[in-house]
């Protein structure tokens, strides 16, 4: 029942879903698969990975197959499907990240049947860029892949070809367009374009709805990361005399200013010192006239000089590499104005960055929404949690009392009541750990939460956490191994959150370990910091999953059952803890090979006060069994 609940939702999801059923040979192995059921999403996402204008029942198989021989693991499908048997969940990729299509596939293993999630995603700054010129006149633009077909054009585009919506036009190739004597000429030119890595610029007459227009055309690379082409970007400007779009990057900026003028955004060109052009949008953004060749970059770049910023946007970056972000201006009327930036290269033919675009909009509105938005989500989790956590605790107390009474019982009534009222407490410290999860990651978010250090020995300290759980270790046929290069070491740190990032970090190392494996805790002190690792022998984390690993609700789905998974909060509220410490947490893991969690903390001691002598007392059996309430047996 709850399968075919989850089957409607997917159905009617953006994210293609296709279920499909495996055949083996007699020897075990995948040859085959047969189609259950899929959604409309999937279809569309395939036309534009495939460039197929028709796919139905018939030929989505065959194209699916021939398709996933190039996902960027290099796994064929009977391979997978296996892998996904075996361990219920796998993940491959498509394509690459930047300026383009790529794809992710998730695999799932449901009973007999495979559930496959397809998820397309798009380089989003494009996206914007095209929203931007839908105001524009006269300016037509789109974006290609490196075979040709559309990936998205604006509106003015869209109104002169006669398509209805973007997504009519996603997918489809030149040919499905335009004439064919046409597209082969135009064809000719992106190919120059990738295969040169070079801009070209030229005349053309386009057949549009309301008649032949002839448009001056400019085409660029989109180059990914490791800058291979991996697709085009066009303009087309109205006009017979216009000059043409970037033919002489070094002397003419016509064209550029031409478009650039009728965009919200400023946009400008700059060498390694100087700023060469500055759009008109310069002086609504930053209330300010603008002389355009008085304005040397680094003059510029002080907007953006604050105490968490230094040295501005421009700090650390390499002029031939995009960089992007968000940054706070503090303009010189005393305004304050966020600015979403992003800086491109301009490259000669041989490939050197000789200029680079700017482009910078006000996202201040936006910014404020966007805090208001996650103002009303903190308020909203903290009240939830603290509601939750009234009767929690009285179904808490409850159970306790009752186990009082069970005293007063015979053996067997003993036994039968307590083994439900221990399924009872355990669940309910799962409650409790989430609600405390959910309080502790709105504070957080709230910059709320306070750290109380004391000067103590952190070394005995951690080692007396470590002997706490060794019980329940040996419960589950583990062995926990200490050691310490340092015998004692005194520091300013918060008993109760170091406390809590141990528990977290032991409970995640018995939770994802191997079947009688070692817990290793390693203790290193060196000249600056003292060194925590937490390793288990586990099946480790992927690669790909590692950078997202501290953030809130990252759950890395682990081989092991469902029911030993976690939230995924509580590696985030670790690092916020260590954070207020002022230390640093990092993970080293690899595929079968285990995982390490370390931090660090200073060694430095705090200023003593009169309130310094609280003593740090704690039940520590009850945090056990809340901590570890998700992997009792």
């Amino acid at each position: 029942m709850g399968g075919k609940i989850y089957e409607r939702i997917l159905k009617n999801s953006k994210d293609g879903f296709l279920k499909i059923k495996g055949y083996k040979n007699k020897n075990g192995e995948y040859i085959g698969f047969d189609i259950i059921e899929y959604n409309n999403s999937l279809i569309e996402i395939l036309k534009k990975i495939l460039a197929k204008s028709n796919l139905n029942i018939d030929n989505i198989k065959e194209a699916f197959s021939k398709k996933f021989d190039d996902n960027n693991q290099k796994i064929k499908f009977e391979e997978f499907l296996k892998i996904v048997e075996k361990n219920e969940f796998k993940n491959v990729s498509f394509g690459k990240i930047s300026y383009g299509m790529y794809l992710n596939i998730d695999g799932y293993y449901l009973e007999e049947y495979f559930i496959l999630i397809f998820k397309l995603n798009f380089e989003q700054e494009i996206f914007r860029f095209s929203e931007q010129l839908d105001k524009a006149t006269g300016v037509y633009f789109w974006v290609k892949d490196i075979k040709g077909n559309y990936i998205t054009v604006n509106k003015k585009w869209l109104d002169e070809v006669g398509f209805e919506s973007k997504e009519s036009i996603e997918g489809l190739n030149s040919y499905d367009v335009w004439p064919k004597r046409q597209c082969d000429n135009f064809r000719a030119n992106e190919k120059e374009v990738i295969e040169d890595n070079t801009i070209k610029i030229f005349e053309e007459t386009f057949p549009f709805r309301n008649g032949d227009k002839t448009v001056d055309t400019t085409i660029w690379p989109l180059l990914d990361k490791d800058n291979h082409p991996i697709g085009t970007m066009g303009i087309a400007i109205d006009g017979k005399s216009r000059a043409r779009f970037y033919e002489n990057l070094n002397n003419n900026e016509k064209n550029f200013r031409e478009i650039t003028k009728y965009c919200d955004s400023v946009f400008f060109i700059r060498d390694e010192k100087n700023i060469i052009y500055m759009s008109p949008a310069y002086e609504t953004i930053f209330e300010e006239s603008c002389d355009y060749y008085a304005h040397d970059v680094y003059q510029f770049n002080n907007f953006f000089k604050n105490k968490e910023q230094k040295e501005g946007i421009l700090k650390d970056y390499e002029f031939d590499k995009m960089n992007e972000g968000r940054a706070k201006a503090k303009l010189k009327n005393g305004k304050e104005k966020w600015i979403q930036y992003k800086f491109l290269p301009i490259t000669d033919e041989d490939g050197k960055a000789i200029k680079r675009i700017g482009i910078l909009t006000d996202v201040t509105k936006e910014v404020a929404l966007e805090e208001e938005k996650e103002k009303i989500r903190l308020d909203f989790f903290a009240n939830i949690s603290h509601e939750l956590r009234t009767p929690v605790n009285l179904i808490l107390s409850s159970i306790q009392v009752l186990k009082l009474k069970l005293s007063t019982l015979d053996k067997e009534n003993y036994n039968y009541f307590s083994n439900y009222i221990n399924i009872m407490q355990r669940n309910t410290f799962r409650l409790v750990k989430l609600i405390n999860n959910l309080i502790d990651s709105t504070k957080i978010d709230s910059k709320s939460i306070e750290i109380h250090p004391i000067n103590s020995d952190i070394i005995s300290f951690i080692e007396d956490t470590c002997s706490s759980v060794l019980h329940f270790v040996k419960s589950k046929n583990m062995n926990l191994i200490f050691d310490t290069d340092i015998e004692e070491e005194i520091i300013g740190f918060d008993p109760s959150y170091i406390e809590r990032i141990m528990l977290n970090l032991l409970s995640n190392a018995i939770k994802f370990n191997k079947k009688d494996g070692n817990i290793f805790v390693n203790i290193n002190v060196n000249e600056k910091d003292v060194v925590v690792e937490v390793k288990d022998e586990g099946p480790g984390i992927p690669e790909e999953k590692i950078p997202n690993i501290f953030d809130r609700f990252e759950q890395v789905r682990s081989k092991m059952k469902s029911e030993r998974e976690g939230t995924g909060i509580g590696l985030y509220i670790v690092k916020a803890l260590v954070d207020l410490h002022n230390g640093t947490v990092r993970v080293n893991s690899e595929e079968k090979d285990g995982c390490s969690i370390i931090f660090t903390l200073p060694r430095k001691k705090i200023e003593e006060k009169n309130d310094d002598n609280i003593i740090f007392k704690e039940n520590k059996a009850n945090m056990i069994d809340i901590e570890f309430s998700d992997i009792y047996l």
